[in-house]
């Protein structure tokens, strides 16, 4: 349930800064790739994570790069703003998932709490 819930803690604060980024014309192509990189990106940070004792922070860095790839080929980015775009957001989500955690017992039947 962790992984889950940091997933959609780090769709729900990357697409408003990726989208904030792009005129509105291009915006819904922004957060599909941006979408599509998570996808992509979460899954291997989070085998990494859960398999070896490689530092979190040095993986992030793999993440940028690979996401500012994704935007620099598939929305014509110059690098400068698709590392930019993607360090930002990244950082955002990196920090707000570190610190904010919901433990097993929050998503309890209401019949189970109260006796």
């Amino acid at each position: 349930m962790d992984l889950l819930f940091n997933f959609l803690l780090t769709i729900l604060v990357e697409l408003p800064i990726v989208g904030f980024f792009f005129k509105k014309r291009k915006r819904k192509t922004a957060w599909l790739v941006c979408l599509l990189a998570n996808l992509v990106t979460w899954p291997i940070v989070n085998i990494i994570r859960l398999n070896t004792d490689w530092n979190l922070e040095i993986v992030e860095i793999g993440v940028v790069i690979l996401e500012s790839t994704a935007y620099w080929f598939f929305l014509g980015r110059n690098w400068t703003k698709a590392i930019s775009i993607t360090i930002l957001a990244n950082a955002a989500s990196f920090l707000i998932t570190k610190f904010i955690h919901i433990g097993p017992d929050f998503f309890q039947k209401k019949s189970n709490i109260i006796h």
